[in-house]
């Protein structure tokens, strides 16, 4: 994938975060073009234009709808007439039942929240309603695609502590993940991500995505800080 490319599709920490689409493509291979597909909390539409690419017809969704930098970077890339877009809250606003053979979103768990109004209402039975509510939408045999922030090591605790994240955000364990994803028939769980790639030198993120690429090895699973999920209904 081409560097403008991969940065209009995953826009941050674009080497780490991009894992997930290498890990997704063999299941997305496995389903005819036909499929119908689901973009959930795409606000700038990087995931529709990944799918459309590959010849896919997506609808696109955000919570109060999608941003005009989704619709334009759609029309750059000659897509638009393979998406559609809709304001969708996942939380409050069930899609269609057994509807979807794909259902994809990036970094979206640990935000909901059923009253945006209100920090306090990011809670577990949120994020459960939303699972419950994708799942419910796919077919028999459908799978969601997720990549979801991870608490990850120290040091990234730590950087976020600084920035007051940890106030807007809810940073998921894998036995969080494990037990959220445990009505699905077969949910298959990988990480990525050590140090984040987020430098403004492009050879020092290259270097850093290797690096990762080398921990992942050697450090325990707790280490990273970046989830992606391929879970079948």
């Amino acid at each position: 994938m081409k560097n403008q490319l991969q940065k209009d599709v995953i826009e941050w920490d674009v080497l780490n975060w991009s894992y997930a689409l290498r890990v997704w493509q063999p299941v997305v291979d496995t389903f005819s073009k036909s499929s119908k597909v689901l973009a959930i909390g795409e606000r700038n539409g990087g995931l529709s234009l990944w799918l459309a690419m590959q010849g896919f017809q997506v609808t696109c969704t955000d919570r109060v709808g999608i941003t005009e930098h989704a619709k334009k970077i759609h029309r750059k890339y000659g897509v638009a007439d393979n998406i559609t877009y809709e304001a969708i809250d996942i939380v409050n606003d069930a899609p269609a039942t057994s509807a979807y053979d794909i259902i994809i979103m990036k970094s979206v768990l640990g935000g909901l929240k059923s009253d945006y109004g209100n920090a306090a209402t990011r809670t577990d039975v949120v994020r459960n309603i939303a699972i419950q509510n994708i799942y419910s939408s796919l077919k028999s045999g459908g799978v969601l695609l997720t990549a979801d922030n991870l608490q990850g090591s120290n040091l990234v605790q730590a950087i976020r502590n600084a920035k007051g994240k940890n106030q807007t955000w809810h940073y998921l364990s894998i036995d969080e993940i494990k037990t959220l994803f445990s009505i699905f028939h077969q949910t298959d769980i990988y990480t990525f991500g050590i140090i984040p790639t987020r430098f403004s030198v492009p050879i020092i993120n290259k270097a850093v995505f290797i690096l990762n690429t080398i921990l992942k090895r050697l450090l325990p699973v707790s280490s990273s800080y970046i989830s992606v999920i391929a879970a079948r209904k």
